[in-house]
């Protein structure tokens, strides 16, 4: 906990932060625009430039392994979906879509093969994790029960999915297969925050 130091000074929020890759940059949320959109910065707080540019909510950005894309969330269709831009802010692309009853799509987390994209959604009435190909094809709910499943982050490996969910009453932690199959409970386990770094 020791050199503790602010990267970024403004009189609104920065939120979100993730490393890239190459441990040279971060990607975060910010509102210093007038509403949140995405900026990377070097990892000293120098450097800042904003990647989005738009009049709705760009959020929850996290880097492809390879470092050359950002995966985020925006309202920018009127709910909220998944997209996909280079690290530059270039070639941005929506990859998550579904139909009536509009849902959410929530807390993107990229596989460690660079493949797959797991995300929660509300497109089935209530929170649940699926996955999908990084170009939004193939998707697939990995979850299903009437409780509210969220932000599913990949082991290192790509082989498991932790996530948290108030299935048992509570919110916990709780790990399954990346094929959904194998569910057990962490509950208060350090493996969560280990998966962070």
């Amino acid at each position: 906990g020791s050199g503790i130091h602010r990267l970024t000074e403004n009189e609104v929020g920065d939120i979100d932060p993730a490393w890239s890759p190459s441990g040279e940059e971060v990607v975060f949320s910010s509102d210093r625009d007038g509403d949140f959109e995405i900026f990377v910065m070097n990892t000293d707080g120098s450097g800042i430039r904003q990647l989005t540019q738009n009049e709705v909510r760009d959020f929850d950005p996290a880097w492809s392994p390879d470092g050359t894309r950002v995966v985020f969330v925006s309202h920018r269709d009127g709910d909220s979906g998944i997209f996909v831009m280079s690290a530059d802010g270039s070639g941005l692309h929506r990859v998550s879509e579904h139909g009536p009853p509009v849902g959410s799509d929530d807390g993107p987390a990229w596989s460690p093969d660079d493949k797959k994209i797991a995300f929660f959604s509300g497109r089935d009435g209530d929170s649940e994790i699926f996955v999908m190909n990084t170009d939004g094809s193939g998707v697939r709910q990995l979850t299903e029960n009437g409780d509210i499943d969220l932000y599913p982050l990949w082991s290192p490996d790509g082989k498991e999915i932790a996530f948290y969910s108030n299935r048992d009453g509570n919110f916990g932690m709780f790990l399954m297969n990346a094929d959904g199959s194998g569910l057990t409970t962490l509950g208060q386990s350090d493996l969560w925050f280990d998966w962070l770094d």
